[in-house]
């Protein structure tokens, strides 16, 4: 597939190339749903895609993929084929990087296929991502902590001031607390805060109350309690579009998204990749008082901060995913030493598992968390294991 011959680590932020592409085709017919911040987007993005499908055609683009390219671009359900992607081979004249490519593919596919609305999910950033092209009906940002620093900034103003060059001149929803709070309250005029303007709280399990125009009692595939958070976002975001209570409802309960408190035999897989990410897991697995983490992340993550915030476990296995990008199991368990955190070290995820699998006690819990590309690539051997 030509996609593979790009290098999916290079980042190039600015919008000239996608400019270009989107001056040389037709205005965007449908209608747009743009999701920014630091965590929660992918969930944000799939919960509003369910509420919408209830009464629309709908497109959705995440990043990154857990097992598929294809995943990242899915419409009314239905990933993208890879013949389809074979047909934009004709965008390598733009030079495009990797995602600037898929983000091409995403918003001239979404037209073919003639949907009503499309959620773009934010790849980096906000103002010079590759989705900035589009002119929203609404623009989320989820929330802001701090990551990717060598391009966003080094604080949270800066991080907050690069994501809120996603907001144009449409209503904003947000989750944002504090500094970065105050930031974005200068650059939207149609404001609305989740805390403020919108309320949620758990009632048990998988189960919530946010108060926005309505009340609204609400079930959940998802498990953590942060996806609170998360689903108040997205029924605020659906009652700016005009969608009705009980659509609303059954949205969020049809919702699931893989690799995100995940739950496959006695396995939990989370994509959580940054200190306030695992300090939400871990907060979502206090009434568990038996567990084994395996842990991998990327080079370029604040790995001490990481490791600090992982839940009280009875061991730790350090590992690496296939990623060019992901630090060595040794470098892993080096600096978990220094912080008073002894590791296994198993130098890929497989060994891993097997490693957990031996050493686990009966109902005993096998977190795996630290990176996407970790648990996509878990999740494959673990099928193996528990679904097939």
């Amino acid at each position: 597939m030509w996609l593979e011959k790009l290098d999916e680590n290079r980042i190039s932020l600015g919008l000239e190339r996608m400019e270009k592409f989107m001056k040389e085709r037709e205005k965007i017919k449908y209608k747009c749903i743009h999701v920014g911040g630091t965590n929660g987007k992918g969930s944000v993005c799939h919960f509003i895609y369910n509420i919408l499908r209830e009464n629309y055609s709908v497109g959705l683009y995440t990043s990154p993929h857990l097992e598929r390219l294809n995943e990242r671009i899915v419409v009314d359900g239905v990933e993208i084929s890879d013949e389809e992607v074979e047909r934009y081979e004709y965008l390598n004249k733009y030079n495009f990087t990797y995602f600037e490519a898929l983000t091409a593919i995403a918003i001239d596919y979404f037209e073919k296929k003639n949907v009503d609305y499309a959620i773009f999910e934010v790849g980096l950033g906000g103002r010079l991502d590759a989705t900035n092209v589009i002119e929203p009906e609404i623009s989320i940002i989820t929330n802001v902590s701090l990551e990717h620093e060598n391009y966003l900034g080094k604080d949270i103003s800066s991080i907050a001031r690069e994501k809120a060059g996603i907001i144009k001149n449409a209503p904003v929803v947000t989750a944002c607390k504090g500094e970065a709070l105050e930031l974005i309250k200068n650059f939207a005029k149609d404001l609305y805060v989740v805390g403020e303007d919108v309320k949620w709280r758990k009632v048990e399990n998988n189960k919530f109350l946010i108060e926005a125009n309505e009340k609204y009692l609400v079930e959940t595939k998802m498990n953590g309690v942060f996806q609170g958070e998360n689903i108040a976002i997205a029924i605020k975001a659906s009652e700016l579009l005009g969608i009705g209570k009980e659509k609303i409802i059954e949205g969020i309960r049809k919702t699931f998204l893989p690799g995100r408190m995940e739950r496959i035999g006695n396995f939990i897989l989370d994509g959580a990749h940054n200190p306030k990410a695992i300090e939400a897991f871990s907060s979502s697995l206090a009434d568990y008082n038996r567990l084994i983490v395996i842990f991998g992340a990327m080079k370029d993550k604040n790995i001490p901060e990481m490791i600090s915030r992982l839940p009280p476990a009875r061991f730790y296995i350090a590992t690496k995913s296939g990623s060019r990008r992901a630090m060595d199991a040794e470098k892993i368990a080096e600096i978990g030493k220094k912080i008073g955190v002894d590791f296994f070290v198993k130098s890929e995820i497989r060994e891993a598992i097997e490693f957990a699998n031996e050493i686990a006690k009966e109902n005993e819990i096998i977190c795996i968390v630290g990176s996407l590309y970790l648990v996509g690539e878990a999740r494959k051997i673990l099928k193996e294991k528990y679904l097939y």
